[in-house]
């Protein structure tokens, strides 16, 4: 799988958190990435038509509130999330 690369060209999030939370919020992000690469590293990707690119024009996450994000398992269950929708959008 070392062939598989992961590209975000934008990340938004949209809330009303004042600013010092969203530079958390960012951390967390990257924390979530890490986490979703090391998953993949892992995954059977190539069981599915050997897929070397999938692209998402846009991926909204509607069940993690900024809260949730913030929490002590932020990170990881935003990986799982998009991990899951990432397998789900697999041809």
């Amino acid at each position: 799988m070392s062939d598989l690369t992961l590209t975000v060209d934008r990340l938004v999030v949209r809330t009303e958190a004042e600013r010092q939370r969203l530079e958390s919020a960012g951390h967390v992000a990257q924390v979530a990435f890490t986490l979703l690469a090391e998953r993949l590293k892992g995954s059977p990707f190539e069981r599915w038509g050997g897929a070397r690119e999938l692209v998402l024009d846009e991926l909204e996450i509607s069940e993690l509130t900024l809260d949730d994000l913030l929490g002590s398992r932020g990170a990881e269950r935003l990986a799982d999330i998009l991990y899951r929708r990432l397998l789900e959008a697999l041809p």
